[in-house]
């Protein structure tokens, strides 16, 4: 058995573990399909958990034990998925964040879910960026665009070649056909995957749907790689294949949750960033 598979094999027995003491009864209710909720709650209510890829600095290595470099991470369940998994597309979106560095810690100052507007739509703040004694100013305007804050430079007014001070993010809900039980999780790729995003992903989606075939019915895997960024450094990052199309019965699933879980939050989105900016570098076409 190659390493890949035996590492599959184990997070495989992890998953079973957390849901092996699941009760009979919960086998028939599961059966005749979602609970309906008698309440006010919905989907935006509702927080999503990520598969993040482990890096060398990634806090889950000192935590847990199975938690290596270059494993896929549940961060709901807190195991491994392995150097690969397989993913069903639910739905997908892009919006920008603007995020203060960690050694400044303020965290999220604003966001445009529609990548278009930013919320709050006034605003600036002091930052303290890594490399500057002094804060640089960010500023906000009623959209991304007039902002300027997506463009190349804004990071450092002062070093034209410093990226932009917002980011990007692609987020993809996703079903998990090896670990269903799961239930959904979200993608969000930043800086260093954008790239293997664009091409690898988001091209083979445009394909099949331009030929009939909703990203519901596909089949994608995910791939641990080697990378380097532009200061050499090395890191792990993603990559997409195609793997075949979804059962009816997935493909169904896929179609409801898409309509349940329109306006869904993401468990812990500022680590996000983190997690794929890898070396703090990145490249211009990263953007």
């Amino acid at each position: 058995m190659s390493k890949a598979k035996a590492v599959a094999k184990q997070c495989e027995s992890n998953v079973i573990e957390v849901l092996q003491d699941k009760p009979a009864y919960l086998q028939d209710l599961e059966a005749k399909g979602p609970v309906k909720s008698e309440d006010n709650f919905d989907s935006s209510d509702v927080v999503i958990p990520r598969i993040k890829l482990l890096q060398g600095l990634s806090a889950e290595l000192e935590t847990f034990d199975n938690a290596k470099k270059g494993l896929f991470w549940h961060t709901g369940m807190d195991i491994p998925l392995g150097p690969e998994f397989d993913f069903v597309p639910v739905s997908r979106r892009k919006k920008y964040l603007l995020i203060a560095p960690l050694e400044d810690g303020q965290g999220v100052l604003a966001r445009a879910e529609d990548a278009v507007h930013w919320q709050p739509s006034k605003g600036s703040w002091q930052v303290k960026i890594r490399g500057r004694k002094d804060p640089v100013t960010w500023t906000v305007a009623e959209t991304v665009a007039k902002s300027g804050l997506a463009e190349w430079g804004t990071y450092n007014p002062d070093d034209e070649n410093s990226p932009p001070a917002a980011t990007l993010f692609y987020d993809y809900l996703v079903l998990l056909p090896d670990f269903i039980e799961l239930g959904p999780v979200v993608i969000s790729l930043a800086r260093s995957a954008i790239r293997r995003t664009r091409k690898g992903l988001n091209d083979k989606i445009r394909l099949h749907e331009s030929a009939g075939r909703p990203m519901q019915s596909l089949v994608f895997r995910a791939k641990s790689i080697d990378d380097t960024n532009s200061d050499n450094q090395e890191f792990k990052n993603w990559m997409f294949t195609s793997n075949g199309f979804a059962s009816e019965a997935l493909f169904k699933q896929a179609i409801a949750m898409k309509d349940a879980l329109a306006d869904y939050k993401v468990l812990d989105e500022e680590g996000a960033a983190v997690d794929e900016n890898a070396g703090n570098t990145v490249a211009s076409d990263d953007f």
